[in-house]
Formats: structure tokens, sequence, C-alpha cells
């Protein structure tokens, strides 16, 4: 079996001194089962990878809503 690697996205990071690193390329480990099986298997794994990312930044964009809402006076 060889190793390969699927790019899912790209981020964006902090460097040590604060400034921003732009479209760092987010890579996962797949396993290639074969010529004409590894497009599904990429298929399927981004999916995946897409759901669990989307309901983690949606968990925390709505904390940040909660935390900013402004105080009504």
């Amino acid at each position: 079996m060889i190793e390969a690697y699927q790019k899912v996205a790209y981020i964006g990071l902090r460097n040590p001194d604060g400034s921003y690193q732009l479209n760092v390329p987010l890579y996962v480990k797949v396993s290639e089962v074969g010529k004409s099986g590894m497009t599904y298997q990429q298929e399927e794994i981004i999916h995946k990878i897409s759901q669990i990312m989307m309901k983690q930044y949606e968990s925390r964009f709505t904390e940040f809503i909660k935390n900013h809402k402004p105080v009504q006076q």
C-alpha cells in the first residue's frame, strides 16, 4: 500500500512574530486503493473532512457571536 496525501484546503496561520502566513495548504493522509478507486476515495474523504471543518467553524462562529453581542441599554 502506498501512502498518499490529498490537499483538502488552504488555511491561514500566524507566524511566531504575529504576522499572518496565508494560503498554507492543508493535507490529509489517504491510502491508495488502486487507480480506479482513488478518485471516489478522495472525494469521500474531502466530503467527510469538509463536514467536520464546517461543524467546527460553525460552533466557533456561534460562540464568537454570543461573546460579541452588543449590550443593549
